[in-house]
């Protein structure tokens, strides 16, 4: 009797083994994956298109002594951009000419700086009808009633022109035209002899940089960082967020993990990390990746106001490899500069790390009520030179035989404070070989990466 009960349990053990496998294999869907497919859905924004992602790095208006500088942030570049922009969505193959349209003396009204550079080309917004490419600048001149745009693959290195219709000359000419003076600083554009003036020795300059020749007045900011929807953004990363380990930091930090990622939130923004994903490959387009990148800030909290793409780049080793995004947020044509920012990295196997740190202007008093007299350039430059000589000798180096790269010189603002009160501060930013200076406007203090936000 014992034995017969024995194999009865036996067979209703294997039915049970059998049952399950069948369950498993052709059975319902598991419920990972009906939850992923929540998931999936579950974003702050949509992602924009690519006419909306990409933004020059600056636009160059001649002036008749100078140069007049417009960025992200100020309601004129946004004017012209959007300008410019419709022309090339527009721009037909039978407006468009191999090399430099005329020859001789014509007039540059104004360059468009990339960075990253923008895609033209079939299946893109602009230029559809042209050869795949890349464009670096777009210079628009004018001679007589004729004005073309020249674009520019490379530094100096001319590609396509691109004839405007009479309509349109017009439309381009007005919008240059009521670019007044007023309230506007006039720049210099930094050349070997300028720097050598004023510096007395050679300096290599990487990039197309233009200094401000006048005093420029700027404002300590009250800043706050932008307000993050910590369920929302739980609920785009985590297909369940209750069932996350949480751990509590010091500082007021929370840490989300599932094992597999992990999700910091704090009091100025969060930092997301999924390291599993990083043996993975990135074949997307320079196009697609930049159409990622703006579902990745989309999904994930949306578009704050005045935040640019100012870097997107291909990294990685051997057979791996992956995307970098990076965002900088303006104020009024300045960049706010923070220790970690906003920047993505992502592959083909999905996003590896994300972290994001926004902020806006609070529109509160002015501390102390005061303005900030910001010192010249060459000040700024050579306090930023002498700076990276002692770094170098503390640590060892040859100095004399290193030839210095200045890549960058620009006003903007240095996130400083605690959670009780952030404050944008006026600083110089300058960088040189690699390396980067941030010095108070006026009085060239510097302020080392650790103490931004």
């Amino acid at each position: 009797m014992i034995e017969k009960i024995k194999s009865i349990l036996l067979m209703l053990l294997v039915a049970l083994s059998l049952f399950m496998t069948y369950q498993l294999w052709y059975g319902q869907k598991p419920a990972q994956l009906i939850a992923e497919d929540v998931f999936e859905r579950v974003i702050a924004e949509q992602p924009r298109p690519l006419e909306e992602v990409l933004t020059p790095e600056k636009i160059v208006v001649n002036a008749e002594e100078g140069y007049y500088i417009f960025r992200q942030g100020d309601p004129d570049f946004i004017i012209l951009w959007e300008a410019v922009s419709q022309v090339l969505q527009e721009g037909s193959s039978s407006f468009m000419v191999e090399d430099n349209m005329v020859e001789g003396d014509f007039n540059n009204l104004l360059t468009l700086y990339f960075n990253p550079v923008l895609p033209v080309g079939a299946d893109l917004p602009w230029l559809s009808e042209a050869p795949d490419s890349t464009v670096r600048a777009i210079k628009i001149n004018s001679l007589e009633d004729k004005i073309w745009f020249e674009l520019f693959e490379r530094d100096n290195v001319s590609g396509l022109s691109l004839l405007l219709l009479p309509e349109i000359t017009e439309i381009i000419a007005g919008l240059i035209a009521d670019r007044g003076s007023e309230n506007l600083v006039n720049h210099a554009l930094l050349t070997d002899d300028l720097i050598l003036a004023v510096m007395e020795k050679n300096l290599n300059l990487t990039e197309p940089i233009y200094v401000p020749m006048e005093t420029v007045e700027m404002e300590r900011l009250v800043l706050k960082p932008e307000e993050i929807d910590s369920d929302l953004i739980l609920k785009t990363f985590f297909i369940d967020y209750n069932l996350a380990r949480i751990i509590e930091e010091k500082d007021g930090g929370l840490i989300y993990t599932d094992g597999d990622r992990g999700l910091r939130l704090s009091s100025t923004g969060f930092e997301y990390s999924a390291p599993r994903l990083e043996d993975g490959q990135a074949n997307a387009s320079y196009p697609d990746a930049m159409f990622n990148s703006s579902s990745v800030i989309g999904y994930h909290g949306g578009w704050p106001e005045s935040l640019r793409l100012v870097s997107l780049y291909l990294t990685g080793r051997g057979r791996t490899g992956y995307y970098i995004a990076e965002w900088q947020a303006y104020h009024q044509g300045y960049p706010l500069f923070t220790r970690q920012g906003t920047r993505a990295f992502f592959n083909d196997r999905g996003l590896i790390h994300f972290s994001r740190n926004a902020f806006t202007s609070s529109n509160l008093p002015l501390e102390n009520g005061e303005e900030v007299h910001a010192a010249v350039w060459s000040e700024a430059l050579r306090e930023a030179v002498n700076l990276y000589h002692t770094n170098e000798s503390q640590l060892g180096n040859e100095i004399q035989v290193v030839d210095l790269n200045i890549e960058a010189v620009d006003l903007g603002y240095a996130v400083v404070g605690s959670d009780a009160s952030y404050k944008g501060e006026p600083v110089w930013f300058i960088q040189i070989n690699g390396e980067k200076f941030f010095l108070k406007a006026d009085n060239l203090e510097p302020l080392s990466e650790e103490e931004l936000i």
